[in-house]
């Protein structure tokens, strides 16, 4: 009988170390996927938001500001690097002033200035312009308005939108 005890004891042992095993072995499995679960729904928010991302910047790309090199603010306009050049002055809808710059194929460069910006309005002027300025302060452009520059001087004054097409055609 004392044999039959023992046996008895040492087989519950063995049950008290399997269950004891396959507990250790659950709570393994249970961290390793609860860390798996973790990365798959890190990875899911990573991607949604990369294509989220993707379609705000192709919105972005449509409202992208182009840096345009022939355009200059009239501050500019005697203190360009080149010794003759051409600047029209223009407000910014005027489209027929547009068409004729873009169809110049002249060798003399030419830069436009937007008589509509904020920093150009203070040189428009309703009444009579300047046809002589010697510095940029005494500029007064009144309407569509072509000077050469010719070593930083004024050396051509054209007001008109007809006067302006003669000259660059």
């Amino acid at each position: 009988m004392a044999k039959r005890k023992i046996k008895k004891r040492n087989e519950s042992k063995k049950i008290e170390e399997i269950n004891t095993e396959d507990s250790d072995l659950f709570d393994k499995l249970f961290i390793v996927g609860g860390v798996l679960l973790f990365i798959i729904a890190f990875y899911i928010l990573t991607v949604y938001i990369t294509n989220k991302h993707k379609d705000t910047s192709d919105e972005e790309e449509k409202n992208v500001v182009e840096i345009s090199k022939d355009k200059i603010i009239l501050g500019r306009s005697l203190s360009m690097s080149k010794d003759d050049y051409y600047v029209v002055f223009y407000d910014n809808g005027n489209t027929t002033i547009e068409e004729i710059v873009t169809n110049y194929t002249g060798s003399i460069p030419i830069y436009k200035v937007d008589m509509s910006s904020a920093f150009n309005k203070q040189y428009a002027t309703d009444s009579e312009s300047n046809k002589n300025p010697s510095k940029v302060s005494d500029f007064k452009i009144n309407g569509p308005t072509l000077i050469k520059v010719s070593n930083k001087k004024v050396a051509q004054y054209i007001e008109g939108e007809d006067s302006i097409r003669t000259i660059l055609n």
